[in-house]
């Protein structure tokens, strides 16, 4: 199910094995997540259906392991004050 290969130190770009649990590196470097990016792509619609929108580069090996708190769906709530003090938002 995951699309992860290994783990990368950002520091000295030595690997780790994914799915073992580490720490920093020896170096002090945090370690990055690669993942093998043409499989996420193949299987992101597969994916979507049973972990969500990132279901293809989450580092889960079982869906059995995936926990969920009942997120999604979190209305917008209109803040007026918070709104004047900012300004208009721009998206684009």
């Amino acid at each position: 199910m995951t699309t992860v290969t290994h783990l990368e130190c950002s520091v000295c770009a030595k690997r780790r094995e994914a799915g073992i649990i580490h720490n920093l590196c020896e170096c002090g470097g945090p370690l990055l997540v690669r993942y093998d990016l043409a499989k996420a792509r193949v299987t992101s619609h597969q994916a979507r259906t049973a972990c969500g929108a990132y279901g293809a580069v989450l580092p889960v090996q079982s869906e059995a392991n995936i926990v969920s708190l009942g997120e999604g769906m979190t209305p917008l709530i209109r803040t007026p004050r918070l709104g004047k003090r900012s300004g208009p938002l721009i998206c684009g």
